[in-house]
């Protein structure tokens, strides 16, 4: 099943999320999602020509108590 916003790209076998996505994803304000760019602790990557976010790092920003909770 496809869903708006999430990319796979088959180079490094990773899954991405829209950066315009990446708030709703992890579910917290898109100001947390802009400082945690801003300072560097979530990489963006482009895909494709999107600007996205890799899974893997959105579950790191989460676990690791970055999401503003």
């Amino acid at each position: 099943m496809r869903i708006p916003g999430r990319f796979y790209n088959h180079a490094d076998q990773a899954e991405y999320v829209a950066l315009s996505r990446v708030a709703d994803v992890v579910g917290v304000p898109a100001h947390i999602i802009t400082n945690a760019i801003s300072n560097g602790t979530l990489p963006v990557r482009e895909i494709c020509g999107c600007k996205c976010v890799a899974v893997t790092d959105l579950f790191e920003f989460k676990e690791g108590g970055n999401d503003g909770r």
